[in-house]
């Protein structure tokens, strides 16, 4: 099947993004596996041929609002980063880091279901998981001022599977509401403040 390309006009560019919010709504009531094509449509307005003119499938879809969110988390943690004194306590940098992540997709469950969708459907983490790279260029003025060294590669790593750890956490807070459970997320923080105690001891 060719590449389906973006639209450029006013128009269709509402129309895409109209099919983008209708899934996440959706995603708020079942999970993807349970999501069809036709649904999508209708809950967005449209028929099932101008979906198809913007997505191939509903896994098309899916990655685009990947895409997406991992964009927003990113540039969030990397603002808040940014604005940071690098001599900033290392609990007080790990902890407003994950406060960032929470904050995002606090009060918005679609957010969250969408990363119950990743977790089905690891394929599309990759383009969740592309945006980490920002991040790890935004720490490294903190991971000098702790003496911490890593290679772009076990940077790298260590933002993939700190995310992997955040993104199972967070679905752990939310398996009995759709509130955050506190203590849930105080352990995200111990674990985000003792891997990098850790690696500033192993380097000591």
């Amino acid at each position: 099947m060719p590449d389906i390309k973006a639209p450029l006009q006013k128009r269709a560019l509402a129309t895409r993004q109209r099919i983008l919010d209708a899934t996440l709504e959706l995603l708020t009531k079942a999970s993807i596996d349970r999501i069809s094509t036709n649904a999508i449509a209708q809950q967005a307005g449209v028929n099932i041929a101008s979906l198809y003119k913007y997505f191939a499938d509903k896994h098309a879809i899916l990655g685009e609002l990947a895409l997406a969110f991992g964009q927003r988390q990113s540039a969030m943690i990397c603002d808040y980063l940014d604005a940071a004194d690098p001599d900033t306590p290392m609990d007080q940098i790990c902890d407003g880091m994950v406060d960032c992540y929470i904050d995002d997709s606090r009060g918005n469950p679609a957010l969250v279901h969408l990363q119950r969708s990743l977790i089905i459907y690891p394929e599309l983490q990759d383009a969740c998981r592309a945006t980490s790279r920002d991040i790890s260029v935004a720490m490294a003025p903190f991971l000098e001022r702790w003496g911490i060294d890593l290679s772009d590669r076990q940077l790298d790593l260590a933002m993939l599977c700190l995310g992997e750890v955040s993104t199972a956490l967070q679905d752990l807070a939310l398996s009995r509401d759709l509130s955050y459970d506190a203590e849930v997320i105080a352990e995200m923080k111990l674990i985000f403040r003792a891997y990098y105690q850790a690696r500033a001891t192993a380097q000591t």
